[in-house]
């Protein structure tokens, strides 16, 4: 018989919120990316991957390929362990059967690591919690007719190398997704919802590629129409000029995007001129690093303003490597917004 601890026998436990919310029936607690996770995280996750299913569909995707690749991205998925808690529990009453749960589990393993790394190509925009709280949404129409959380794009498929005198002038006004068979590209408004003004920090990064596509991929980002252009630099950590730095017998006539360069005297330099053209040489920014491209951020944004970005990729024709080697990879990149810190600042 248990203990009489004085407390009445119909008296309520207090209610328990957040952090202390824990999951029940250990055997089946649910992680992702092997930390476990609160009750209240669980159910945020599912009403995530709902809101996400239904907007996908809304967009006629229903494929649930899709659908995981897009939850996946936004950190709206679980990890695939019931199964393997439940088959640790039956074998670890069955030792006679270790060798083969074993096996199992091997396979289950390298199952999974094929699915992700063939789950890797789309382009999403998304935030911190913080900032969501704050009142940050995000729309891919400039008058917010549909606000949301998160953004996603379905890759560009089959692109070929193309040069960087291939992107239309118009390029940023296009709303939404508007890459075609030579690029990607998406356009994308962040605005202050909330009542007070806040600061954040926004990241383009390089969450997966196969092949190396990275080296080949140039990347553009207007910022309130303002472009800047990337590169992964050189080998020796010069940046990819084009035409190289020792080649002085070419160079590009026709500069659509000149005008809306953010530092055209820093991206742009004479090769030489004639009485009729000027020959340039384009000089692309390096990436930040392995994993990202380039970020900014927007101290002090008030209630109500906005900010508009448009995102442009391509595989760069004139890049020495741009080769036969990359047909068939893949590269998936995501627009992060955070919150920032005060020693960011």
């Amino acid at each position: 018989m248990a203990e009489n601890d004085g407390k009445k026998k119909n008296q309520k436990e207090p209610k328990v919120t957040g952090e202390e919310r824990k999951q029940r029936r250990p055997i089946f607690k649910k992680r992702r990316g092997g930390v476990v996770l609160t009750r209240d995280e669980v159910i945020a996750i599912k009403a995530g991957r709902k809101k996400l299913r239904k907007e996908m569909k809304a967009m006629g995707i229903k494929s649930k390929k899709e659908f995981e690749l897009t939850a996946s991205s936004l950190g709206l998925y679980f990890d695939k362990n019931r199964f393997l808690a439940l088959l640790w529990w039956f074998f670890g009453r069955h030792g006679g059967w270790l060798l083969l749960a074993l096996a199992g589990l091997l396979l289950l393993l390298l199952l999974g690591v094929s699915y992700v790394t063939e789950l890797r190509g789309h382009f999403t925009i998304s935030m911190s919690d913080e900032l969501f709280e704050e009142g940050l949404i995000l729309s891919e129409e400039a008058d917010f007719s549909n606000p949301v959380s998160h953004l996603f794009s379905t890759p560009a498929e089959g692109v070929p190398c193309v040069s960087i005198q291939d992107i239309p002038a118009d390029i940023g006004d296009h709303e939404g997704g508007s890459h075609n068979d030579y690029y990607f590209a998406h356009t994308f408004y962040v605005k202050n919802d909330g009542k007070k003004a806040l600061d954040y920090q926004w990241k383009l990064r390089l969450r997966s590629e196969s092949r190396s596509l990275a080296d080949a991929a140039w990347v553009m980002v207007f910022v309130d129409g303002e472009m800047s252009f990337y590169a992964h630099a050189q080998e020796n950590g010069e940046i990819q000029a084009l035409p190289a730095k020792d080649d002085s017998s070419r160079g590009y006539t026709d500069l659509q995007l000149y005008d809306q360069t953010k530092e055209p005297e820093l991206q742009y330099e004479v090769v030489y001129e004639t009485d009729i053209l000027t020959y340039w040489r384009v000089l692309p920014k390096p990436f930040i690093s392995d994993d990202v491209v380039t970020e900014g951020l927007h101290e002090g944004v008030q209630p109500d303003e906005w900010h508009k970005y448009t995102v442009v990729i391509w595989l760069e024709g004139d890049d020495p490597d741009c080769t036969d080697e990359l047909i068939g990879g893949h590269l998936g990149l995501d627009f992060y917004i955070t919150v920032i810190d005060d020693e960011e600042k």
